[in-house]
């Protein structure tokens, strides 16, 4: 996580990422002024939030902060109220996880967290409230190769309905065990499944056919 501050506002960046390697990436405006080391210790407390929203029980929490892993250490007493404050809220917070590691990092080594926290703190009135991102995988001009897609197929969502419908899971261990950190992200409602976001509205997740359609 990194935490930025400047004269227009203030952001977080947090990248999550569970055992199996799928990362999960916020980024956090804050509409009130703050210090640099306030920031840094919301992006803290919103990624412990949010840890413990998905049921996390094993943390470790890469921060680029001297004074949060100082703190949370015991190394470094803060006198400032301001700072008392934060500390005690995110020692509350820890409390929460059987176990929770803070691990001092460099700043070089926090890029990703830190370009999410600036674009987050960087005002943007004059655009729209939502900036998304796209990637795109292929060049724009026409290429000699085309693109099949197939249709019929069983669908990656199945067995995510199916866990959160009826508990079924498959017999791999391994693929039991990704259903279930990947059902954490999605809701089951009148029969259709919708992925959660902590950004924007709940995602309608469509088939082959509808997607088809829609497009």
């Amino acid at each position: 996580m990194d935490g930025a501050s400047s004269g227009e506002a203030s952001g977080a960046g947090l990248i999550l990422i569970n055992p199996d390697g799928q990362e999960f990436t916020y980024a956090i405006k804050m509409n009130f002024k703050s210090t640099n080391n306030e920031a840094e210790y919301e992006a803290f407390l919103a990624g412990l939030r949010i840890a413990k929203k998905l049921g996390v029980k094993f943390l470790e929490a890469r921060v680029d902060s001297m004074l949060i892993a100082s703190q949370v250490s015991g190394t470094y007493e803060e006198k400032n109220d301001t700072m008392a404050s934060y500390l005690s809220q995110a020692k509350d917070l820890m409390q929460h996880f059987t176990s929770c590691k803070v691990v001092h990092i460099k700043r070089s080594e926090n890029r990703p967290a830190d370009a999410l926290s600036k674009l987050a703190s960087t005002s943007f009135d004059h655009m729209g409230r939502d900036v998304r991102i796209k990637v795109l995988n292929a060049p724009s001009v026409p290429q000699h190769q085309v693109l099949v897609i197939q249709t019929g197929t069983s669908s990656c969502m199945e067995p995510i309905m199916s866990y959160l419908s009826s508990g079924t899971l498959p017999e791999d261990k391994a693929e039991a065990r990704k259903i279930r950190h990947k059902a954490l992200w999605y809701q089951v409602h009148d029969g259709i499944l919708f992925r959660k976001s902590f950004l924007v509205p709940l995602l309608r997740c469509v088939d082959a056919e509808e997607s088809n359609y829609v497009i």
